[in-house]
């Protein structure tokens, strides 16, 4: 069964987001991903049927299975009683969901032997080391780019970067390609960490691939992100003084990257400077004092106060998926208003399952095996932190392979 994993873990991030059947109201469309999840699934289904399927006595399944239900549930209400959810868009991102979060099964049932996890170790950080390579491509070779970030991108259209773009790779966005950056770059390091792991040359050539992709993709969150997240994987080693040089090689890394630090300028300059600046009266002949930072202000004037209306709504069970749009860009609102504070709850009793399961491994690493775990769920304390910004667990490429290694983690602390 590893090999299905293996089957996942090298389809979903190489292969571009073609559309193969696109979905009224929407651009969101049926991809190839989803026949192999699918299929993937209907074995999972009939191979769990002789254990009476006991992976999903476990407790951070009972807890996904519980919001999952919480879900339907806000579907119905959303649906039937406030209506403000349309019942295909709402089946839908409903549907999605249930793709996303059942890959934490496959993985938990999935992988039996260390064996087995150092060939998906391998095959993951392989994999990470193509997905940047491409990344590359895009930027220096001009090699074609597939995004979905607007209606007419998600038809499939191969376009190339033009002057100032960030690059996506394989995933839909830049953001995807920063959020995903995250997971074998604290593999990485957790692992150089072991003192028995020989050669450790291939280990600092895929991370400064992907750390380089991950610096040309500009994403602010996700930058911040793997610096605190990094950070924590020192202090919880002992390595107190390497946090120093973490501080200067961030900071350098900043500088050396114009557009990451043309995107930490716009954002200190238009909520510092302009906080103090802008207390006289607004002239509409003057320019303004700072340039505007767009994406923050975006969240902060439309996409979250409409969330928050959602959730104002119907606060228990919230307005349904889909209720609230394509873009939320915060996972938390984002389930506060389609799913209510029961969805909410949920979601985060899952979390709180998850970091309960592994706190006897958060430790320094002592085998490849310690490393992964604590690897894993760094990167999820990443996610986290990227879900205040970015709707991280609806992107697709992102959330399967989350929920996977997460179910894999869970399969390897049981073991």
């Amino acid at each position: 069964m590893v090999y299905l994993v293996i089957l996942l873990l090298i389809f979903i991030p190489l292969y571009p987001k073609f559309p193969l059947v696109g979905i009224s109201g929407t651009f969101v469309s049926v991809r190839l991903e989803d026949f192999l999840i699918a299929a993937i699934l209907g074995i999972w289904f009939l191979a769990n049927i002789k254990n009476k399927f006991a992976d999903l006595k476990n407790p951070v399944s009972k807890a996904i299975l519980l919001y999952l239900a919480i879900g339907f549930l806000s579907i119905f209400s959303g649906v039937f009683i406030t209506k403000t959810a349309p019942l295909s868009q709402a089946l839908l991102h409903a549907f999605r969901r249930v793709e996303y979060m059942s890959m934490f099964f496959v993985g938990l049932w999935a992988i039996k032997t260390k064996d087995q996890l150092h060939f998906v170790i391998r095959t993951f950080l392989a994999v990470a080391a193509l997905v940047a390579i491409y990344g590359l491509g895009q930027q220096f070779l001009g090699w074609p780019v597939i995004s979905t970030t607007n209606s007419e991108f998600a038809k499939g259209l191969a376009v190339t970067l033009g002057p100032g773009a960030r690059i996506n790779s394989t995933f839909a966005g830049h953001y995807d390609l920063a959020a995903y950056s995250i997971f074998p770059l604290l593999l990485i390091i957790a692992l150089l960490s072991l003192k028995d792991i020989r050669p450790k040359w291939p280990l600092f050539l895929t991370g400064a691939l992907v750390y380089w992709t991950m610096l040309l993709s500009a994403s602010r969150v996700t930058f911040a992100a793997f610096y605190l997240t990094t950070a924590l994987f020192l202090i919880l080693i002992r390595k107190w003084l390497w946090l120093i040089p973490l501080v200067v090689i961030g900071i350098a890394s900043i500088l050396a990257s114009p557009q990451l630090l043309g995107r930490y300028q716009e954002f200190l300059i238009n909520h510092v400077k302009a906080a103090a600046v802008d207390e006289e009266v607004a002239d509409a002949l003057k320019p303004p004092a700072a340039p505007e930072d767009r994406s923050l202000n975006i969240r902060l004037q439309a996409e979250w106060p409409r969330a928050l209306r959602a959730f104002y709504h119907n606060p228990i069970l919230g307005t349904g998926f889909a209720s609230v749009g394509l873009a939320v860009d915060n996972d938390y609102l984002r389930v506060l208003a389609e799913t209510g504070l029961l969805g909410l709850g949920a979601f985060l009793l899952v979390l709180f399952k998850l970091f309960k399961s592994v706190r006897h491994f958060l430790a320094p690493p002592q085998t490849v095996e310690q490393a992964f775990i604590v690897a894993i769920f760094l990167g999820l304390v990443g996610l986290l932190l990227n879900a205040v910004f970015i709707d991280v667990f609806e992107a697709s490429k992102i959330a399967i392979m989350a929920w996977l290694l997460l179910g894999i983690s869970q399969n390897v602390r049981q073991s």
